[in-house]
């Protein structure tokens, strides 16, 4: 049975595949029938089978295996693609080269480990000085995340793979701090968490070289240099007084806290950036999705704090977290126009470690 046909058809062959593996595992004659779409798939028909099957609502996580599989699968045709030359000093070329180093990061450190092991070492600490070393590789999920994801989203239809990527980023992220935590006494748990840690990113810098980067750079273009529109603000003037743009700015940017403004259709508007600011944004946010600026396993809370302020059951919520020794305090308010109007939300976030810590009056200079 002949299976490649037109573009839309290889599609339709790879998300039926794609759907065999969300429900189990599959046979060699099964693979060997769907075996020419499979091994000449493209990165782009593989993120339109990939979209068919995460774009759905729901916990995007659940499909990580099958995902797993699917990629496995469609891995000589990947591998065979000729992939983009990024112009120099684009985003695109950054992110390559940022991501070509974790490759060759996570090599040295897999010789490391061969060598710990091989001497059966009791003693991994070269190994966990070396993962405690390795800051690139948060760096450079906070920098998909916050420049290439919201471009993405804007310019394609067919972003939702972010979403599963973003997940696993976090994974890894949260076994890299496991290794670091590791106090060595179980060896064996050891060197299973640091081959999680090792296998997590490895199938996240395979995906952005394989498809990501290609995909999003198709959809983009030229336009990955361009900024977000913003409209200009002379002034600001209200009942209790005015103020220029220049103080306008300058006033937010020593403020104590960060500041972000979701507009009704829960876009994103406006944020401070102050020195001080504690979770990245970057202007290309602007106008995204705020469900799309947290990590998926945080959207259910976003959405329900979104969802009372609409509905007029809260006016404002609030958590506290310990993030790097600092005590982060985090508040969200409905933003209501006089007769009631739902307008948006603001989110307020201050390091409040040292407000924490006062104690008695201090009354003088």
């Amino acid at each position: 049975m002949e299976l490649i046909h037109t573009s839309d058809e290889r599609i339709e062959q790879l998300t039926q595949y794609l759907n065999l593996l969300r429900s189990g595992t599959t046979d060699k004659q099964t693979y060997a029938l769907y075996a020419p779409v499979l091994e000449t798939a493209t990165a782009f028909e593989a993120n339109s089978a990939l979209e068919s099957l995460l774009s759905h609502p729901g916990d995007v996580t659940v499909h990580t295996a099958a995902v797993a599989r699917f990629i496995r699968s469609i891995g000589k045709g990947l591998e065979s693609q000729s992939l983009p030359e990024y112009p120099k000093g684009s985003l695109f070329a950054s992110l390559d080269q940022e991501n070509r180093k974790i490759v060759l990061g996570m090599e040295k450190l897999q010789r490391l480990a061969k060598k710990l092991q091989k001497q059966q070492s009791e003693d991994l600490s070269p190994l966990i000085e070396e993962v405690a070393s390795f800051s690139l590789i948060k760096d450079h999920y906070e920098r998909l995340q916050n420049e290439l994801f919201p471009l993405f989203e804007k310019a394609s239809t067919e972003h939702s793979c972010v979403k599963l990527m973003w997940s696993i980023q976090d994974t890894a992220l949260g076994l890299q701090k496991a290794v670091l935590s590791d106090d060595g006494r179980d060896l064996k748990r050891s060197w299973k968490v640091f081959g999680q840690f090792y296998v997590h990113v490895g199938i996240l810098s395979y995906r952005e070289q394989y498809i990501l980067l290609p995909v999003a750079y198709r959809a983009l273009g030229t336009q990955e240099q361009v900024q977000p529109e913003i409209s200009s603000l002379h002034g600001f003037v209200s009942r209790t007084g005015s103020l220029s743009q220049q103080e306008l700015e300058r006033i937010f940017s020593v403020l104590p806290f960060d500041i972000a403004f979701i507009g009704s259709d829960d876009r994103l508007k406006f944020y401070s950036d102050p020195p001080h600011r504690i979770f990245v944004r970057t202007p290309q946010v602007i106008g995204r999705l705020v469900q799309n600026c947290h990590p998926p396993k945080s959207v259910h809370t976003v959405q329900a704090i979104l969802d009372s302020f609409k509905e007029g059951r809260e006016d404002s919520a609030e958590f506290h977290l310990v993030m790097k020794g600092r005590f982060i305090h985090i508040q969200y308010y409905a933003v209501r126009s006089t007769d009631g109007e739902y307008l948006g939300c603001m989110e307020v976030t201050q390091d409040a470690t040292h407000l924490r810590s006062l104690t008695g009056e201090k009354r003088l200079l």
